[in-house]
């Protein structure tokens, strides 16, 4: 039982090592103003391809890098022109300017088509974490893109309630720290 025990104990600390990396290289890529290669799809313009929820990871490229095809086009991040919203949709067709895109659930290309190569972000590696595993939806339920407030407000208690945790948990130590002590000197 107790080797049971270290085993998910060690599990959950690689875990959270994980995700601490996670959130640390996030927060590098926002300070210098780039975008984290891992994103959630937040519509369902791609589908059956990518379905709202799913967890994909991108890749930089250059611009001559990016197949252009109403069917096996390369699935480009870009930002839609004129905003911070980034758009996950196929790149349908090159031109002089840019490229046409379109998402595989629309019936027609993108109004503000073409995206020149500066938006482009980069492109999906074909890798994905399907949304049925609720962790797109998780994110996105969390920073507030769906059922707002709820998430933003969820994650505020879990800060809450984690500080007051760890703050227990120091004076706790502390205390037994000084119960030992005390017994120790006579």
């Amino acid at each position: 039982m107790k080797k049971t025990a270290r085993i998910l104990n060690m599990f959950t600390y690689a875990l959270l090592i994980i995700l601490f990396g996670l959130v640390i290289f996030a927060l590098i890529y926002n300070v210098r103003g780039e975008v984290f290669p891992i994103l959630v799809v937040k519509s369902g313009s791609m589908e059956p391809l990518l379905t709202r929820g799913d967890v994909i990871i991108i890749e930089k490229g250059s611009p001559e890098d990016i197949r252009a095809d109403p069917v096996n086009g390369d699935v480009i991040v870009f930002y839609k022109p004129g905003t911070n919203i980034l758009i996950v949709h196929r790149a349908i067709a090159k031109v002089d300017n840019g490229f046409i895109t379109k998402g595989d659930a629309n019936t027609g290309s993108d109004y503000f088509s073409p995206i020149p190569p500066e938006y482009i972000v980069g492109r999906w590696t074909g890798i994905k974490i399907p949304y049925w595993t609720g962790l797109g939806y998780l994110s996105l339920f969390l920073r507030g893109e769906i059922y707002p407030p709820y998430g933003r407000i969820v994650l505020i208690v879990l800060i809450v309630i984690n500080v007051f945790l760890i703050v227990k948990d120091v004076v706790s130590r502390g205390r037994k720290n000084d119960q030992r002590e005390k017994k120790i000197e006579p």
